[in-house]
């Protein structure tokens, strides 16, 4: 048996017929880029989260970089994020001029340590930038907390937790904005790339739509330094139907992620905490065990994809040398990227796919 660590085909097959007749109007408005359908599908994703705005973009990356413009950041300005995690986030800082401090993380969850946040607080921090990881809500009550204290702006990234929520809030609706991902394997994927910023405040939604079209203010003139940030109609349309789908797909990633919890729970190996919440949707079923590597190739044997997210935590990046960190000043985010390892558990999973999944790891892990 094959099975891979991702797979679109059964989250896009069943569409099909529809996604070719919305692609098939695309064409025959005459609108790719922007335009009605995108309008159209902004206005569904902010009900469904629960925004008053939000704004299509090209990317996730684009997401983030959009929402750190909104602050005018200086070059001594710092934006604290966790060093646990993809390196979108850093480098989005770094583009707009300013400062990525990084803070370690639970030994758990791989979240951001709440009780490294006010240490890391200097004077020249303007944000803070929690990552929801895997699809896992931060404790945002204990984070917005401590932002108001400092003052401190807060934006959300969302791009593995489309859906998620914490304390029956979604996630995304406590910063200033929140930041989404619509890349074919996030838990809302399109057929392509495209991403999201939500924003309660007017004036963040206008400069927002400016910022992903040049700086646009009219027919004529450009007011803002601005990106070339479209989300596609194409893109749209087929994410405007899927979107319907989000509770269920995210229902079958949490049974997906129960089953092996179930079945793991005699085995040395860290699993994640499953809640009935929400709090958790599951864009990746990740554990941590102490012969990572060794499983891996196993598992890579026996045809079963896996991955590793993330090997490399990001100070120790040769693009980030500059900073200044070295190995040895984050140690529980180096101590997880020697053990994590996320398993199959995408919508459409077999259930002899997640049992042949679940024997190998228990033959590897008993043995």
């Amino acid at each position: 048996m094959k099975i891979p660590i991702f797979r679109t085909i059964e989250q896009n097959e069943y569409l099909m017929e529809s996604i070719m007749k919305k692609i098939e109007d695309v064409f025959r408005t005459d609108a790719f880029v922007l335009g009605p359908v995108v309008e159209k599908f902004e206005l569904k994703f902010a009900q469904i989260i629960g925004s008053k705005h939000a704004v299509g973009v090209g990317s996730g990356t684009d997401a983030f970089l959009l929402s750190l413009r909104l602050l005018d950041l200086q070059p001594e300005n710092q934006v604290i994020i966790p060093v646990f995690g993809f390196v979108s986030i850093a480098m989005a800082v770094l583009r707009v001029g300013a400062t990525p401090v990084f803070i370690d993380v639970d030994p758990l969850t791989g979240l951001m340590d709440l009780s490294k946040v006010e240490d890391a607080i200097t004077e020249n921090t303007r944000a803070i930038m929690p990552v929801h990881l895997y699809g896992k809500a931060m404790n945002m009550n204990s984070l917005m907390e401590i932002a108001r204290k400092h003052n401190l702006a807060v934006i959300e990234d969302c791009t593995q937790a489309t859906g998620a929520q914490f304390h029956g809030r979604k996630l995304g609706t406590y910063g200033i904005t929140g930041c989404f991902s619509f890349s074919p394997n996030s838990n809302l994927g399109g057929i392509g790339d495209g991403g999201m910023v939500i924003t309660e405040v007017d004036e963040y939604a206008v400069r927002l739509r400016k910022f992903r079209d040049h700086g646009h203010a009219d027919e004529i003139y450009h007011d803002e330094i601005g990106y070339n940030s479209h989300l596609d109609a194409i893109q749209a349309a087929v994410l405007t139907l899927k979107l319907e789908d989000l509770e269920d797909s995210n229902a079958e990633r949490i049974e997906n992620a129960r089953f092996y919890n179930e079945r793991f729970g005699d085995l040395n190996a860290v699993l994640p905490e499953i809640t009935d919440n929400i709090s958790h949707v599951f864009n990746l079923y990740t554990i941590q065990v102490a012969q990572r590597d060794a499983m891996n190739i196993y598992l890579k044997e026996k045809k079963v994809g896996c991955g590793i997210y993330y090997p490399i935590p990001l100070h120790m990046q040769p693009c980030f040398d500059f900073l200044g960190y070295k190995e040895g000043d984050f140690p529980q985010a180096e101590q997880l990227s020697k053990r994590v390892i996320s398993l199959p558990v995408f919508p459409g999973l077999k259930r002899q796919e997640i049992q042949y999944v679940t024997q190998s790891v228990r033959d590897f892990l008993s043995s």
